[in-house]
C-alpha cells in the first residue's frame, strides 16, 4: 500500500517544481499565488512521503540484532545531527564514565534516540534546552539514559497513551515515533517511561539490561 501511494507523489512533486522553474520569473512580485500554491505543494509532498515513510517503517519493523556497542558513543552519534541542525536550542550530554559496552541493536537504538530528540526539539522554543543523561547502575546490572527539555510538558490525560501507534499531541505528527521507540526498547527487554521535567518541559527514561548473552528477539 505504501508503494502504491508513494508511487504518483513524485511525478506530482516534479510537476510543481517545473512549473515553478519554468513560469516563476513571469510573475510580478505583487503577484505571489503561484508562487505560494507550487510551493506548497512541493512542501506537501515532502509530508506526504515521510508520513508513508513512517508507517511503513513501523509496519516493518526488523528483528533486533544486539552486538556489543558502547550505549555513550551511540548517544553522541544522534546527538550530533541536531546540534549542527538546530544551533538556536542548547544541547547538554551528560554520559556516565563507567558505561560499559554491552549487547545492544546500534541502529535502533540510535533510531529510538533521534525520535526522543525530534519530540524533544518540537517542544521547545528557539533558546531552549535539550539535556541527554547516562548511568550504569551496577547492582541492577542496568543501563539508563534519559531525555529532558525545558518545554511545555505533556498533559497528565495524554501520558498514558503516548506509546499507543497513532497518537500523537502534535498537529503534524504520525504518531508512529514514540511507539516506534517503545518496541524498540522493548525488543532490547527494556523499559520507558515519562514523567515531567523540573521545573517544565519533559523526561523520557529508558532502562537497558546489560547482558552479554544474546537478547530475545
Amino acid at each position: 500500500i505504501a508503494h502504491e501511494i508513494k508511487n504518483p507523489l513524485t511525478p506530482i512533486q516534479l510537476s510543481a517544481q517545473r512549473l515553478r522553474r519554468k513560469y516563476l520569473g513571469s510573475f510580478s512580485g505583487d503577484d505571489l499565488v503561484f508562487d505560494d500554491c507550487t510551493n506548497l505543494i512541493v512542501k506537501q509532498v515532502d509530508e506526504l512521503k515521510n508520513l508513508v515513510n513512517e508507517f511503513s517503517n513501523f509496519a516493518r519493523m526488523p528483528a533486533s540484532n544486539p552486538t556489543p556497542n558502547q550505549l555513550n558513543d551511540v548517544i553522541s552519534e544522534a546527538l550530533r545531527l541536531y546540534q549542527e541542525g538546530h544551533k538556536e536550542i542548547t544541547f547538554v550530554f551528560d554520559p556516565d564514565s563507567s558505561m560499559p559496552v554491552f549487547n545492544l541493536d546500534r541502529d535502533q537504538i540510535k533510531r529510538a534516540v533521534i525520535n526522543l530528540l525530534d519530540n524533544a526539539v518540537s517542544a521547545v522554543s528557539n533558546d531552549g534546552e535539550i539535556k541527554i543523561s547516562s548511568s550504569y547502575n551496577q547492582t541492577l546490572k542496568m543501563a539508563v539514559f534519559s531525555v529532558s527539555d525545558n518545554g511545555s510538558g505533556i498533559p497528565p490525560e495524554d501520558k498514558p497513551r503516548l506509546f499507543e501507534p497513532y497518537f500523537s499531541t502534535k498537529k503534524s505528527g504520525t504518531g508512529l515515533g514514540l511507539a516506534i521507540v517503545s518496541t524498540i526498547i522493548s525488543d532490547h527487554n527494556g523499559y520507558i517511561r515519562v514523567k515531567d521535567n523540573v521545573p517544565k518541559g519533559t523526561a523520557f527514561i529508558i532502562e537497558l539490561p546489560v547482558s552479554q548473552d544474546k537478547l530475545n528477539t
